[in-house]
């Protein structure tokens, strides 16, 4: 069992929720890295955060050749704070449907040239801050870059119209996952477009296990931003080219867009480094305009093209193509649960990973092991199951193929998992993956994960002792987050011990003498999800709340004389 951080105050309402954290001022920096390695500044904002939104951590361990991790620490009155760290991917992952429509094709993970990043330094903490790169050191004045703001290259940057999807069942950003959608080459005119496919993005995430059993400990928002023309850029096939105004890929010679370049408000362009079908959108650009809703978590990006298109890496996009949606649910499996790919096409210098080692670092979804004991998801094995297990079988097993490997490395099922093949589902190791990641946190805000336990819910807040007078009557009581299907058990215990029949979100205290002085009382949530196999929760699904309660007597006379 873990207990959450306590928090106190009010839920301040902002744009949707700010969180049950307090909202505090802050610097909005985003950054590109040049060729040295170099964080270079190129759009400010000053910003209202989640008073945690600057400790985003991540303890997934990225492959120094897949990410870059630049670490940063503010600095306050020449005292330096804890170090931290912001994942800047290095590639930008082409993948994509078979033509039998649900087979992944793994073209490449092609060099971002323009890699960028955000920092969300509350005012607060840092006057500068110090950024540690490939380059070395580098410290900047945040106050001199907030006065010299309109002389960065992206100021100006309209920043995002952004909307709560309505009927969206969202909540505090200091205990959700917040998603932020825009769109490129949509109007002004074309706002109404935008939001039908944002609508219908969200439509497809959340048809899926288990994103819709647990859809409400997400906030969706929508952000626009006009575009001066429709569409994307489509440059026209020519063979052996190798600029930005021609396309080498055959499959171009089939677009029925080829040759239109078009104006739009983040470069959407297709054929990125001659992959016609890998379509990529300016993320320097894209996280300015982000700025509009700045306790994003993950950034998805919906482009008004109806060419088949996409691409992952530090967000996922799609074009307006009906199955192009099936690519960044796949893709978000890579950036939010931090899945592998369980295909087995070749991936050459692909860094290795291993789970026979005194360190396994392989994914959680992907294996080497091949002692049934040791194997990690043994718990979901079918009884009975070959291991390791023939292709073909039914049920959860260790099949042979996976990590771009067709030998050596296992996955969980046959073929029915998205990050197998784009078909509708999970298989049950990687559906367990996102439902321990929304409590594990590393996301974002929250960054020790979603609280089922609503923090700053509290009544009286568990942050001090609670002072309670023999003989009267005391309600403590909490908001309980609970997933849209599935179950939450709560219980509440005295001193440790359960007490009967307290099963809901208050509880009437009463204590009739002076003794004991001092009593716990504490209220704990347990997801009681299917998804997660009790032997591999981690204690991740049980949360609790306690209060110290001490007990006075204004009694004058041992005997009850007033």
């Amino acid at each position: 069992m873990r207990t959450i951080r306590r928090w106190s105050g009010a839920v301040l309402a902002g744009l949707g929720w700010v969180g049950a954290a307090w909202a505090v001022p802050a610097h909005y920096v985003v950054f590109e890295l040049d060729h040295a390695g170099q964080a270079v500044p190129v759009f400010h904002a000053q910003v209202e955060i989640a008073a945690d939104a600057s400790a985003r951590r991540d303890a997934w361990r990225a492959s120094d050749t897949e990410t870059e991790r630049v670490t940063w620490r503010p600095v306050r009155d020449g005292v330096r704070g804890a170090d931290r760290q912001v994942e800047v991917p290095r590639f930008l992952r082409a993948e994509f449907a078979g033509h039998d429509g649900e087979t992944i094709e793994h073209h490449a993970n092609v060099e971002d040239d323009a890699r960028a990043f955000v920092l969300r330094v509350p005012v607060a903490e840092g006057d500068v801050i110090e950024i540690v790169t490939d380059a070395g050191l580098q410290q900047l004045d945040l106050a001199a870059l907030a006065r010299e703001a309109e002389r960065l290259p992206l100021a100006g940057t309209p920043l995002a119209r952004v909307e709560a999807t309505e009927g969206d069942p969202s909540g505090p950003s200091g205990n959700r996952v917040d998603v932020l959608v825009l769109g490129d080459g949509y109007t002004a005119a074309q706002q109404a477009t935008f939001n039908t496919q944002a609508a219908n993005l969200r439509t497809a995430m959340f048809n899926v296990s288990p994103y819709k059993e647990y859809a409400n400990f997400v906030n969706w928002r929508t952000g626009f931003v006009a575009s001066v023309q429709s569409g994307a850029d489509h440059p026209p096939y020519q063979a052996g080219c190798t600029t930005a105004t021609c396309c080498a890929d055959t499959t171009a010679q089939n677009d029925p867009a080829a040759g239109t370049f078009v104006d739009t408000a983040f470069d959407a362009k297709y054929c990125t480094s001659q992959i016609h079908r890998l379509l990529t959108v300016n993320g320097t650009k894209l996280y300015a305009a982000a700025a509009g809703y700045p306790d994003w978590d993950h950034i998805l990006v919906t482009v008004n093209d109806p060419v088949y298109g996409g691409a992952g890496g530090s967000f996922a996009v799609t074009s307006a193509h009906g199955e192009a949606p099936k690519v960044v649910i796949h893709e978000y499996g890579h950036s939010f649960h931090r899945l592998a790919d369980e295909y087995d096409s070749p991936y050459p210098g692909f860094p290795a990973c291993s789970d026979t080692g005194a360190t396994p670092n392989c994914e959680a979804n992907v294996t080497n092991q091949t002692d049934p004991a040791l194997v990690k998801w043994r718990t979901w094995f079918t009884p009975g199951i070959a291991i390791p297990t023939p292709s073909g079988t039914p049920g959860t097993g260790l099949f042979q193929g996976a990590r771009y490997q067709t030998s050596g490395m296992y996955r969980p099922v046959h073929n029915t998992c998205l990050m197998r093949s784009l078909i509708t589902t999970f298989c049950t190791v990687c559906r367990q993956e996102y439902v321990k990641r929304l409590y594990r946190g590393g996301f974002g805000v929250p960054a020790g994960g979603i609280d089922l336990i609503e923090p700053g819910s509290e009544v009286p807040s568990p942050a001090a002792s609670v002072s309670y007078q023999a003989g009267t009557q005391a309600t403590f009581s909490a908001d309980i987050l609970r997933p849209v299907t599935g179950s939450v058990a709560l219980q509440w215990y005295l001193d440790g011990a359960p007490i009967a029949g307290a099963t809901g979100e208050t509880y009437l205290f009463q204590q009739m003498g002076a003794t004991p002085a001092t009593r716990t009382l504490e209220l704990r949530a347990t997801d009681q999800t299917p998804f997660v196999a009790a032997s591999m929760a981690d204690g991740l699904v049980v949360h609790a709340r306690t209060w110290t309660i001490q007990i006075g007597n204004d009694r004058v006379f041992a005997h009850g004389f007033e």
